[in-house]
């Protein structure tokens, strides 16, 4: 991870009480878990933090982002050869922190109470790594992260929130990106997803669902300098689609964007469809 991006998701969204300039997920385990001492608060400060429609409702859960570099550091293996892996970098967009987890902690900062997650986002521990077909599928979502950066080989691959708090009840219940007060969208996205855009400089954002991508042309400011892409979100399992349908959409609209944005070439495109085919 980029040292800014570094900062921005542990010093400015997370206040993490450990020298941000050494972290990484190596030291994390060695924490035993992300240290938290505050967290984001702008948008508690310009009071937009509830809900509109409903009150009860209110900015609670608090996510970070996640890199290619911490789902590999948490790989069991560690003898990868990384002379084919694409350097190009990559944006998979998703919309919001939900809630029911039990990585998440209640933290005061500020005199604002959250639950900021206590585990790295999406990587939580260390595991297998995985290759397609393996997680290609609904219902997954740090395991079929894994497997996306391992199938095409994306070193610079960075895995993200549209807001970076989730809007949930006292009982963990949550509200989707479009219960949240404008405002309150508009301070996330300058802060924080504006920047880690303007820092990673993506040839391509893949948007987990049709939120992300529509508030995405609602919020960009400037022409996109980047290719948009929509994927099924991972939670669609719950509307009855199959594992089938994933798998087919997930493998080839990925491959079909790292094509059209020249990540890989016309060659390895058909390689790399090999793959699927055979499975």
């Amino acid at each position: 991870m980029k040292e800014k991006l570094k900062q921005l998701n542990f010093n400015n969204l997370l206040i993490l009480d450990t020298d941000v300039s050494k972290y990484n997920f190596e030291v994390y385990l060695k924490n035993n878990g992300h240290k938290i001492k505050g967290f984001c608060t702008k948008c508690d400060e310009k009071k937009v933090n509830i809900c509109p429609k409903d009150r009860k409702y209110r900015l609670r859960t608090i996510s970070h982002g996640a890199c290619s570099q911490d789902f590999i550091q948490s790989t069991n293996d560690s003898d990868i050869d990384f002379c084919t892996w694409k350097e190009d970098s990559v944006i998979f967009l998703l919309e919001g922190p939900s809630g029911g987890h039990d990585f998440y902690g209640e933290e005061e900062y500020n005199g604002y109470v959250k639950w900021p997650t206590l585990e790295w986002y999406w990587v939580h521990n260390k595991h297998d790594k995985y290759i397609y077909p393996e997680q290609f599928k609904g219902g997954t979502y740090g395991e079929l992260f894994r497997s996306i950066i391992f199938t095409f080989e994306l070193k610079n691959a960075y895995f993200t929130n549209f807001v970076k708090c989730g809007l949930n009840d006292k009982e963990t219940n949550y509200k989707g990106i479009n219960e949240y007060k404008p405002e309150c969208l508009d301070t996330c996205f300058n802060e924080f997803l504006l920047k880690e855009i303007q820092m990673i400089k993506p040839k391509i954002i893949f948007c987990f669902g049709s939120n992300p991508e529509s508030k995405l042309w609602d919020y960009y400011p400037d022409e996109y300098k980047f290719e948009v892409i929509s994927l099924p979100h991972p939670a669609g399992q719950r509307r009855g689609f199959k594992n089938e349908f994933y798998r087919h959409l997930y493998f080839n609209v990925i491959l079909e964007g790292l094509y059209k944005t020249g990540i890989y070439s016309l060659e390895e495109t058909i390689e790399k469809y090999k793959l699927f085919l055979k499975k």
